[in-house]
């Protein structure tokens, strides 16, 4: 009976730690999305792309895939010439699902206020990134969002 204890004890010590360290790898992918967010958020562009592998890529909203931190910077500084203001976003419920101890998936949800010549282009998204842990830092590969439209059965069956 004690060697079943002593067993049963050590799985439960064992799976504290294992849920520890994914509980920590979870805050700290968390917090690497939260600055990059807050980053462009507040017009600190560099700082967020400093997040960014130097071959990360892109997907936006439109279909358009972008290589390359410096592909990343020229399309984000042409998008900025076009909005009227500076588009600002808003992030919830992200989720992160950790592949190996150095790569991860976090998918979200997203808000984003763009207008360009007094229309608002910007909407609901889900999105998802791509991390990769170098030198203990979680840096993004890639991104990509999809925006959010009802589908056409969807409306139909709520309108029923």
């Amino acid at each position: 009976m004690k060697s079943i204890k002593s067993i049963f004890v050590v799985f439960f010590m064992a799976s504290l730690v294992s849920c520890t360290a994914q509980t920590s790898t979870e805050n700290a992918i968390k917090a690497t999305f939260n600055e990059v967010t807050k980053a462009f958020n507040s017009v600190n562009d560099e700082h967020g792309w400093s997040y960014y592998t130097d071959n990360a890529f892109e997907i936006d909203p439109g279909g358009n895939y972008v290589q390359g931190k410096q592909a990343l910077r020229e399309s984000w500084n042409g998008f900025m010439k076009m909005v009227d203001t500076r588009p600002s976003f808003t992030y919830s419920n992200p989720v992160v699902k950790v592949i190996t101890p150095d790569v991860a998936i976090i998918t979200f949800d997203s808000e984003a206020d763009i207008k360009i010549k007094g229309q608002q282009i910007g909407g609901k998204t889900k999105g998802m990134a791509v991390l990769h842990k170098i030198n203990g830092q979680w840096l993004i590969e890639g991104d990509a969002v999809t925006p959010v439209r009802a589908m056409p059965i969807a409306i139909q069956v709520a309108k029923n």
